[in-house]
């Protein structure tokens, strides 16, 4: 596609914001997992031996339970997932505000990295944007949440119930694609906002061409996916060496992706919107 193309040549041109994007994933990754392996496996090691009767089972359970009231590590632990919850919260458009500075041309550009020119210059309208975001994805969870808890009850007592299943996965596919088409219509009004060609104009471009933007999501999601799998497959059958490498470089393709997919979207409501 046209615009996948031309979306790939911007991208070229941010390659040093994708490089420092990469590294503040594989540095993410890095903390969650050291968080995860140092308050989990701690108690995984406590488990009783399979060999033992149940009621060793039944006081793990018990002395589980009495822990996560008394015990000062298990809120230690909560204040620290919390904290970096709140970090990537904040950090989210500060990202999408350097990447979206890298697609302004050259000359109109201030001296130093896009990435951190951008933070600065466009940070605190992606933020009430990532604010706005947030608020209308949960909305409908206001009404979706109250209805899967009537139906997981029914379900987990009547085992493979496939209208229930059906049910709760059209709910959970109607709610995926109302994020999809929500966040598509903000990234067309930041480009509106941001580059001075006005909101409105840009949301009735990104309803008018949704098509071609769903086809770009779904092509790049292919690439990402084969990726994926492609890094996967090898992982499984070549161990030790090469799959510590793989699973290393995973967040840079994904990263690429990331901000490749922001580019095609870019260059699909640039084209548009000078047609209009």
């Amino acid at each position: 596609m046209t615009y996948v193309r031309s979306g790939w040549g911007h991208l070229k041109k941010q390659f040093p914001s994708v490089i420092i994007l990469f590294l503040y994933q594989l540095l993410w990754g890095f903390f969650l997992y050291r968080l995860v392996d140092t308050a989990v496996t701690s108690v995984l090691q406590r488990y009783p031996d399979p060999s033992l009767s149940d009621l060793s089972r039944i006081l793990f359970l018990v002395e589980g339970q009495i822990g996560l009231r008394e015990n000062p590590d298990i809120a230690m632990y909560f204040w620290i997932l919390v904290s970096m919850v709140a970090i990537r919260l904040v950090l989210a458009p500060l990202i999408q505000a350097g990447i979206l500075y890298g697609l302004m041309p050259q000359e109109s550009r201030k001296s130093g990295l896009p990435l951190f020119r951008g933070m600065q210059v466009f940070g605190k309208p992606l933020f009430l944007f990532y604010l706005l975001e947030l608020i209308l994805i949960l909305v409908p969870a206001f009404w979706i949440v109250p209805k899967l808890n009537h139906l997981w009850p029914s379900l987990l007592q009547t085992g493979s119930d496939l209208p229930t299943i059906l049910t709760i996965g059209g709910y959970a596919l109607g709610w995926v694609c109302y994020i999809w088409i929500l966040r598509q219509c903000l990234l067309f009004a930041q480009f509106g906002y941001l580059f001075k060609m006005g909101t409105w104009g840009a949301l009735l471009t990104c309803i008018r061409y949704l098509l071609p933007g769903i086809g770009i999501s779904l092509l790049l999601g292919i690439f990402s996916f084969t990726v994926f799998m492609l890094f996967g497959t090898i992982s499984w059958f070549w161990t030790g060496l090469i799959a510590l490498i793989l699973q290393q470089l995973h967040p840079l393709f994904r990263s690429i992706f990331k901000v490749w997919q922001v580019t095609s979207q870019y260059q699909l409501w640039e084209t548009k919107s000078q047609k209009s």
